[in-house]
């Protein structure tokens, strides 16, 4: 069954053109950009008791959680809001703030721009500081960013900082994929961003953690912003399951050291296994690549990859980028093998 290729993505795996596509062939998820290594022991072994307690209302609080995740993010317990997901993260900072605009730097993940758009509020894309001289507003910076998978350290992060704290003025940094990298704790602005009003740091536990399906993330801010974001929220907007979960793996640190090193290993690895079928883009050090194919029309590669059940994220939807790209998620080896395999037979027409 044809289909409209550049639609199909991990986040929309249930969807029946999917489904219909690959029937009776196990789907390899490259699209999203999640941990294949899943949350741990920890949270493994509690899984099981969790049946047991679904019939409860979860902490309106998040109290544990909460706790636990501002001991790992070395913030006072009152920085920080769970949240469910990295969206709900987005839409609580733009109602607690209610900027006269929005800036995006670009090539970025479509949500800011859609979730302020929702709200009637204008966007607009920079893509260095210099773009927002004398300018107001709110705006979202990715560390890494998405696709790139590109890190701003301190120096290039330094100009929009600076500018953040002019009057008018203030900045989300979305540190989704940054616990991906080795020298996350050296990255991080959550300790600028518990004591200063013109900035806000949002997490996700759903990528580096393996805990996509159960929607949680979390802002760090001061005290006063957190107070307005947990305002806005709805009430038991964390479930009890995600809440015990997202505990489970934030005490669970040796495990994801572990699983930090294999995805390095294997990112360097991909790189090198790709490098002879096209352009990977240099520059990546988060869980995902860009890949553009040599001497083959990217639609008809995105067509051949998701009839052998194989799904990676159509990049041209990304405003910014030098070229087309696919995203693709780095895995487990046995997967880095099996898309290249794919490739090389989608390459040979077969």
């Amino acid at each position: 069954m044809d289909m409209e290729v550049s639609q199909v993505h991990g986040g929309d795996w249930a969807s029946p053109s999917v489904m219909e596509y690959v029937p009776g062939q196990q789907l390899l998820d490259l699209s999203s950009s999640i941990s294949p290594y899943g949350p741990g022991p920890r949270a493994r072994s509690l899984w099981p008791s969790l049946i047991d307690r679904i019939d409860r209302y979860p902490d309106w609080r998040a109290f544990e959680a909460t706790k636990t995740a501002a001991a790992h993010l070395h913030v006072e317990e009152h920085q920080v809001l769970m949240t469910a997901g990295g969206i709900e993260a987005i839409d609580l900072v733009l109602q607690s703030f209610a900027p006269p605009r929005v800036f995006v730097k670009v090539p970025a993940f479509s949500e800011y721009r859609d979730r302020a758009e929702i709200r009637g509020i204008p966007v607009h894309s920079v893509s260095g500081a210099g773009d927002l001289s004398g300018q107001q507003g709110l705006l979202f910076v990715a560390n890494p960013a998405n696709p790139t998978g590109e890190v701003l350290r301190s120096q290039e992060m330094a100009p929009y900082l600076e500018w953040a704290q002019q009057p008018g003025a203030a900045m989300v940094v979305d540190e989704a994929f940054l616990e991906f990298l080795q020298d996350w704790r050296e990255l991080t602005v959550t300790l600028q961003a518990a004591g200063n009003p013109h900035l806000v740091v949002i997490g996700s536990l759903t990528k580096f953690y393996g805990l996509a399906g159960l929607r949680v993330g979390y802002i760090v801010a001061s005290r006063a912003h957190i107070e307005a974001a947990a305002s806005a929220s709805l009430p038991w907007h964390v479930s009890l399951v995600a809440q015990d979960m997202a505990t489970a793996c934030l005490q669970d640190q040796t495990y994801f050291a572990q699983t930090r090193c294999l995805l390095d290993a294997e990112r360097e690895r991909l790189t090198g296994l790709l490098a002879p079928l096209g352009r990977v883009r240099e520059g990546a050090e988060a869980n995902y690549l860009l890949f553009s194919p040599h001497g083959a029309c990217l639609d008809e590669v995105l067509h051949g990859l998701n009839k052998r059940a194989i799904l990676v994220r159509d990049a041209r939807t990304f405003e910014g980028l030098d070229g087309p790209y696919v995203r693709i998620a780095v895995k487990r080896p046995e997967d880095s093998d099996r898309l290249v395999r794919a490739l090389q037979e989608v390459y040979a027409g077969k």
